[in-house]
C-alpha cells in the first residue's frame, strides 16, 4: 500500500512538499545560526582589539589567549598607609581579561562585529577600608585625575558662574558645605545636585574647629548635615573635609562611625586672600598632577581662574572628577590596543 501511494500523484506532490518543507527549515537554522558559527569559527571580520579574527576556530583561539594572558592583565595596587601622618592613598583594582566570557563573546559575534573584552577584577590585598580613620589628601597617581574640592561656607553670589563653567567644560566638582549655609541655600543645594555634581560634608558651622568639641557635639553636627544632604539628593554622604583642616583622633573616629572618610587636600588656590588669578595659577596649574585634590572658595578670583584652569589641566591629559570617582578604586583599562599581534 505505501509502495502504491508513492507512485501516485498524491504521493509524490506529498514528498514535494515535504522536501520543501525540510529545505525551509533549513534555511531558517543557518539563517539563525551562520555556517562558521555551525563549523565551530569565527565570523568573518570579527574585530578584538584592533586585529580580525575571522574563520579562527575556538581552539586556535584558546591558544591565542593562552599566549597573551599575562600580557592582557593589569595588576592591582595596594593602598599606601603612612603610618607616621595617619594618612592614606587608596588601592586601585587590577584587571585581567577573562578568557571564557571574552571568548564566548566572540564565537557568537556577527560579521563584521568589533568584540570588546570582557574585564574581570583583580583586588589588591591592602584597601582604603583596612584604615577607616586614615585621612586622604590625594588619590592614587595612576588614575590620570584631579578632583576639586570647593568648600562652601559663605556667599552664594559665585556658586552658579562656577556651575556654568564647570558645565562648559564638562567636568564635575565637588561640594563641601557647611551646615548653617546649606539650611539658607536649599535651592542651591539642589542646582549643584542636579547638574551632577557631588555634595560632602564641610561641618555644621564654620565658627569652631571639631578639635574644641565633644564626641556627641562632632556626630551631632555631621549628622546635621548629612540630614540636609539626605533631603536633596536622596543618598548618603561619604566624605568630610574639617573647618581649617583642624582635625585629632576624637574626630577621625567620629567621622569613621559615621561611615564617612575625612579628606584633605593636596593643592591649595588660597583664593579666601584674593590672591589674583596669576598667583592661583602658580600655586596650582604650574603643580597639578594625577591624583592632586585642589581646594578652593566660590569667589570672585575662583571663577576667572577656573575659565583659564580647566582647559591648562585638560591638556596635560587629567580628567577633573568627582571626590567619589577620584577615589574609586575601579580604574577599568580604556583597552589593551597593540598587545595583538598578527
Amino acid at each position: 500500500m505505501f509502495v502504491i501511494f508513492l507512485g501516485s500523484k498524491r504521493g509524490r506532490k506529498t514528498i514535494t512538499f515535504f522536501l520543501l518543507f525540510l529545505l525551509v527549515l533549513g534555511g531558517l537554522y543557518f539563517w539563525k545560526k551562520p555556517l562558521y558559527r555551525s563549523l565551530n569559527r569565527v565570523e568573518p571580520g570579527v574585530l578584538f582589539m584592533g586585529e580580525e579574527l575571522g574563520g579562527n576556530t575556538r581552539e586556535q583561539i584558546e591558544e591565542i589567549f593562552a599566549a597573551k594572558f599575562v600580557e592582557w592583565q593589569i595588576n592591582p595596587a595596594n593602598a599606601a598607609f603612612n603610618s607616621l601622618e595617619n594618612t592614606i592613598v587608596p588601592e586601585i583594582w587590577g584587571y585581567r581579561i577573562s578568557e571564557l566570557e571574552t571568548i564566548n563573546k566572540l564565537m557568537s559575534a556577527g560579521p563584521g562585529e568589533n568584540v570588546e573584552p570582557f574585564y574581570e577584577p583583580i583586588m589588591p590585598q591592602i584597601s582604603l577600608a583596612d584604615y577607616p580613620s586614615a585621612v586622604i589628601r590625594q588619590g592614587n597617581p595612576a588614575k590620570k585625575q584631579i578632583s576639586f574640592m570647593i568648600n562652601v561656607a559663605w556667599g552664594s553670589e559665585y556658586i552658579k558662574p562656577i556651575l556654568d563653567i564647570l558645565d562648559a567644560e564638562d567636568v564635575s566638582g565637588t561640594f563641601f558645605v557647611v551646615g548653617n549655609w546649606a539650611q539658607k541655600n536649599v535651592e542651591l543645594m539642589e542646582e549643584i545636585f542636579h547638574r551632577g555634581h557631588l555634595l560632602a560634608n564641610h561641618g555644621h558651622t564654620d565658627s569652631v574647629v571639631y578639635t574644641e568639641l565633644t564626641a556627641a557635639e562632632i556626630q551631632s553636627g555631621l549628622e546635621e548635615v548629612n540630614n540636609l544632604i539626605l533631603d536633596v539628593t536622596g543618598e548618603a554622604t561619604h566624605y568630610f573635609t574639617p573647618h581649617k583642616g583642624e582635625y585629632n583622633p576624637l574626630v577621625l573616629e567620629t567621622v569613621s562611625r559615621l561611615r564617612m572618610r575625612t579628606v584633605l587636600w593636596t593643592l591649595d588656590t588660597v583664593d579666601w586672600m584674593n590672591p589674583g588669578v596669576e598667583k592661583m595659577h602658580e600655586r596650582v596649574t604650574e603643580k597639578i598632577h594625577e591624583g592632586a585634590v585642589v581646594l578652593m572658595h566660590p569667589t570672585g578670583d575662583t571663577v576667572l581662574f577656573l575659565k583659564e584652569a580647566i582647559p591648562l589641566i585638560k591638556n596635560k591629559g587629567l580628567a577633573v572628577v568627582t571626590m567619589q570617582e577620584l577615589l574609586s578604586p575601579q580604574n577599568p583599562p580604556l583597552n589593551f590596543a597593540g598587545i595583538l599581534e598578527k
